[in-house]
C-alpha cells in the first residue's frame, strides 16, 4: 500500500484533488471511477519532502525544462479533452503546480490569451516551444481540433524522446571507455615518463629523435596543465560554435550528407522525423501542402528543408510529391514511392505512418551498427597509443642495456 496523489473531474467540470491510499495507480483510478471522478493525473504522494534542495534542483525550479513543454503538452490535451475550456485548463495547471517557473508560465500563458492573443502566439514568445510545435497548434487551432493535436504532439514527443534516449543510453559505454582511456594515457605521459627521463640523463645517454619528443611533450603537459586543457578544449569549442553559425550549419549540413556513416544515420533520422510528423498532421486533418510546410520546421538539415519547399511548391501545381522527393536523392527511393502509393490510394497519413515506423526500426539497427563499430576503434585506437609509449621506453632501455654490457 502507499500514498498517491491525485487531480481529478467532477461531474460539475469542475476539479478536485486529494491523497488515496492504495495498492498501485489502477487501484486509485478504479476508486475515483466509481466516485463519479475523471482522474487527470495520479503519482506518488510524499509525505516529508525534503527541506532543503541541491544547487541543481533550485536552478531546475527557477527554469522551464523541456520535460516541463512535454508534461504541459500532455496535461493540457487531457484537460482540454475532458470538457474543459483553454483558460480553464491553464488554470487548473497553475492551481496543482508546485514549480514556480512553470506556475509562472501558465499564468503568462492565460494573461496573453486575456490580451486577445491565440494559443499558437502565446505559446511563440517562449523559445521552449519550436517552430513545429507552434505550426502543428496553429493548424490544430484553425481547424479545431486542438485538443486531438495536443494528445497528437504529446504521443509525438514521447517517440522522439524514447529515441534520443535510446541514442544516450548506447552512446554511454564508449564515451565511458574514451574518457577512461585518455585518462590512463594522460597519467602515463605525466607520472611514468619523466621518471624515465631522469634515468635516462643519469645514463648520459643521447635519446632517439622519436623518444626525445615524446619525454618533450610529456614535461609540457606536465608544467602546463591548464595550457594544455586549453589547447584541447578550445579548438572542438571553436568548431562547434562555428558549426551554430548560419555559414557553419550550411556547410556542415552539406558535408554530413557525404560522410559515409553520418549520412546513412541522418537520413534514417530526417525521414523518421518528416515522415512522422506528416502521419500526425494528415491523419489529423491538415492539408498536406500544410502538413509538408510545418514538416519542413522539423528537419534539421537544410538540404531536406529545401527539398521540402520544392516539394509543396509542386503539390500546389498539382505534382505528385512522391516523385519529387524521389529525384534528390536524399529520402529513401522506397520511402519516397510508398508515399506516391498513398497519395494514389489517398491514405497519405496511413503510409507515412508506416514509413515512419519501418525507418525508425532501421535507425536504431544502424544506431547499433555504428556503436559497435566505434567500441572497437577507441580501443585500437587507445591501445596504439599507449603501446606506442610503452614501447619506445622499452626500446630505449634495451638499448641501453645493450651499451653498458
Amino acid at each position: 500500500m502507499g500514498l498517491y496523489k491525485y487531480i481529478a473531474i467532477d461531474s460539475e467540470n469542475g476539479t478536485t484533488d486529494g491523497v488515496l491510499d492504495a495498492p498501485d495507480k489502477e487501484a486509485v483510478v478504479e476508486r475515483l471511477v466509481r466516485q463519479g471522478l475523471r482522474p487527470l493525473d495520479i503519482r506518488r504522494h510524499h509525505e516529508s519532502p525534503k527541506a532543503s534542495f541541491s544547487f541543481l534542483e533550485k536552478f531546475r525550479q527557477n527554469k522551464l525544462t523541456k520535460a516541463d513543454v512535454d508534461f504541459f503538452t500532455n496535461q493540457i490535451g487531457l484537460l482540454l479533452n475532458s470538457g474543459l475550456s483553454l483558460d480553464a485548463s491553464l488554470r487548473v495547471m497553475k492551481q496543482h503546480s508546485h514549480k514556480p517557473a512553470f506556475k509562472e508560465f501558465t499564468r503568462q500563458v492565460e494573461q496573453k490569451l486575456k490580451e486577445g492573443k491565440s494559443f499558437s502566439q502565446a505559446l511563440a514568445d517562449y523559445p521552449n516551444f519550436s517552430s513545429m510545435y507552434i505550426n502543428i497548434v496553429k493548424a490544430g487551432e484553425e481547424g479545431g481540433i486542438l485538443p486531438a493535436m495536443l494528445i497528437k504532439i504529446s504521443e509525438y514527443q514521447d517517440t522522439f524522446k524514447e529515441l534520443r534516449q535510446f541514442v544516450i543510453s548506447a552512446s554511454i559505454y564508449p564515451i565511458f571507455l574514451l574518457v577512461v582511456g585518455m585518462a590512463a594515457i594522460t597519467i602515463l605521459m605525466t607520472t611514468i615518463l619523466p621518471r624515465f627521463e631522469v634515468l635516462f640523463e643519469g645514463l648520459g645517454h643521447q635519446l632517439p629523435f622519436h623518444v626525445q619528443i615524446l619525454m618533450d611533450t610529456a614535461k609540457a603537459i606536465g608544467h602546463h596543465p591548464f595550457i594544455t586543457l586549453l589547447a584541447v578544449i578550445i579548438p572542438p569549442a571553436a568548431i562547434i560554435s562555428y558549426m551554430r553559425t548560419h555559414d557553419g550549419k550550411t556547410i556542415y549540413d552539406r558535408l554530413a550528407l557525404k560522410a559515409p556513416l553520418l549520412s546513412g544515420f541522418i537520413k534514417d533520422l530526417e525521414t523518421t522525423r518528416i515522415f512522422r510528423t506528416l502521419e500526425v498532421l494528415v491523419n489529423n486533418g491538415v492539408h498536406l501542402a500544410t502538413a509538408l510546410k510545418i514538416s519542413s520546421g522539423v528537419a534539421n538539415n537544410a538540404q531536406f528543408r529545401h527539398l521540402l519547399n520544392k516539394a509543396t511548391v509542386a503539390l500546389k501545381e498539382g505534382k505528385q510529391i512522391g516523385k519529387k522527393l524521389k529525384g534528390e536523392g536524399l529520402f529513401p527511393e522506397m520511402a519516397a514511392d510508398l508515399l506516391s502509393i498513398g497519395e494514389e490510394s489517398g491514405r497519405v497519413g496511413q503510409v507515412c505512418g508506416r514509413i515512419a515506423d519501418h525507418y525508425e526500426k532501421e535507425l536504431r539497427i544502424r544506431v547499433k551498427r555504428i556503436i559497435a563499430l566505434i567500441e572497437p576503434v577507441f580501443i585500437l585506437l587507445i591501445a596504439v597509443i599507449a603501446g606506442y609509449i610503452v614501447m619506445s621506453m622499452l626500446s630505449v632501455i634495451l638499448s641501453i642495456n645493450e651499451i653498458a654490457g
